[in-house]
């Protein structure tokens, strides 16, 4: 198996967007997720905190100058109290079910698949966001989801594509239906 290749910037993008990216990114990192939800075992409402995964979950994946940096979301465990069953809470309004990385992430990575390889791809999302995400995992996200990505919902940043979701994610603003994309808020990208 082989491992992440060494990652380099594009010289295009400014450093500034994808450091405010990092730098959104990271506002995550050691946040508390998990909402209750019924015992998957019995679907008992009676339940107890308990703790959280020792492991936090990849969230995202930041390529920077010193290498990987992994941004994880600490997950709430919960105890059913009929039938002493211990799992995770309820993590959809951040993830899909059995991805690997957060749902602006994934649909990041389905957004630049269409119509590029996976292996472009792979590249792209590390030379443009600073993200590391392999290309079979990009793959397997772009295979499981019957939907295709909105590819016409992007803003030019230089020569280069961006998805206008992401981006409203990035900076907590909702996307209008009637602008192509507006920033209402006073953080800028660079």
């Amino acid at each position: 198996m082989r491992g992440p290749t060494e990652k380099s910037f594009d010289p295009d993008i400014s450093p500034l967007f994808i450091g405010t990216v990092h730098q959104q990114l990271r506002e995550y990192d050691g946040q508390r997720a998990g909402a209750e939800r019924p015992c998957p075992r019995c679907d008992a409402t009676a339940l107890r905190r308990n703790g959280y995964q020792r492991t936090p979950k990849a969230f995202a994946r930041l390529v920077t100058e010193s290498g990987f940096e992994t941004v994880g979301v600490k997950v709430q465990q919960f105890q059913c109290k009929a039938c002493d069953r211990s799992f995770q809470g309820d993590l959809s309004d951040l993830f899909y079910d059995r991805c690997q990385y957060a749902r602006p992430i994934v649909d990041l990575c389905r957004f630049h698949a269409v119509g590029s390889s996976y292996n472009a791809c792979e590249r792209f999302l590390q030379q443009v966001y600073g993200l590391q995400v392999d290309r079979d995992t990009i793959k397997r996200y772009d295979e499981r989801f019957d939907d295709r990505p909105d590819t016409d919902r992007a803003i030019a940043i230089g020569d280069v594509s961006v998805s206008i979701e992401f981006l409203a994610f990035l900076f907590d603003e909702e996307v209008s239906e009637s602008l192509p994309f507006a920033l209402q808020s006073h953080t800028a990208l660079w």
